[in-house]
């Protein structure tokens, strides 16, 4: 009976988890694959992308709850996206600043399982460096934009791609700055499959091609690899904060939704912590 139970709640807790990954990966400036990597399913996804049969035998249950879970925030959250950010952007970057901020102890924590030597502090450092300074360009140097056409969600596949693999890197943003996330979402949210056929066989053809060489990074440079994810996690997450407005208010509720969400994220991965499978 205990079993049941635990094997029920840990089937809610990965919907919920794929549902957030899922809503992370379609809002500007969070990556699907920090979230994965902060909910402890990055690990198995990559199992499972790298060598289907032997990842499937042994995950497949998680995937199945994971991919429901997913495909509901990402798609539903499609519509709701715009309109949220429409009506009080700051806000709901806040929110999703706290989320991430609250997952921070745990991949600390992971990072340094296998110690901690200078190559590990480096990395830490020059991921950061890196990712802020790639924003800055794309954003303020070279004014890039991508045509919503075949080729446009095909490049929006391998970015989405991208980012569920390569945690910090944030996909939505850099489509928000190409000027293709709003016709982006929009397809999504209306089932247009002239956007979608596109978009999601470049994003699996993406995760199939690099997700092999990811792992085998991972084993083979975990401590400095797990830093450098650190890394981009910390700098993804200073750079969506929005600019606080010159009155009290505004700025009072922005550190109120930025505490809550970390509240709420770190309690939740304490959950799952708590009641998932050895």
């Amino acid at each position: 009976m205990k079993n049941n139970r635990n094997f029920i709640l840990q089937a809610i807790l990965w919907i919920v988890q794929g549902f957030i990954v899922g809503i992370g990966a379609i809002l500007p400036g969070v990556s699907g694959g920090t979230l994965c990597y902060a909910f402890g399913i990055y690990d198995p996804i990559l199992d499972v992308l790298s060598n289907p049969i032997k990842g499937l035998k042994k995950h497949w249950k998680m995937m199945i709850f994971v991919i429901l879970g997913g495909g509901l925030g990402f798609v539903g959250f499609a519509g709701v996206t715009n309109w949220l950010l429409n009506l009080n952007e700051a806000v709901v970057l806040c929110v999703f600043v706290g989320l991430i901020s609250g997952t921070l102890p745990d991949i600390w924590k992971d990072a340094g399982k296998e110690g901690r030597g200078t190559g590990s502090y480096v990395g830490l450092a020059v991921s950061f460096a890196a990712i802020t300074a790639v924003f800055y360009v794309f954003k303020s140097v070279w004014h890039l934009t991508i045509a919503p056409n075949m080729i446009g969600w095909l490049i929006c596949g391998l970015l989405w791609g991208l980012s569920f693999i390569v945690p910090g890197f944030s996909s939505s943003t850099l489509l928000l700055f190409f000027g293709i996330y709003e016709k982006m979402s929009e397809g999504i949210s209306t089932l247009d499959f002239g956007v979608l056929i596109p978009l999601g066989c470049a994003m699996l053809l993406t995760l199939l091609l690099f997700s092999r060489l990811m792992k085998l990074v991972f084993e083979k440079f975990y401590s400095i690899v797990s830093h450098c994810v650190l890394g981009f996690v910390v700098a993804t997450t200073l750079m969506i904060l929005p600019s606080f407005a010159n009155v009290w208010y505004n700025i009072l509720i922005y550190i109120g939704c930025i505490i809550a969400g970390g509240i709420a994220s770190f309690f939740f991965s304490k959950l799952c912590n708590k009641i998932k499978p050895e």
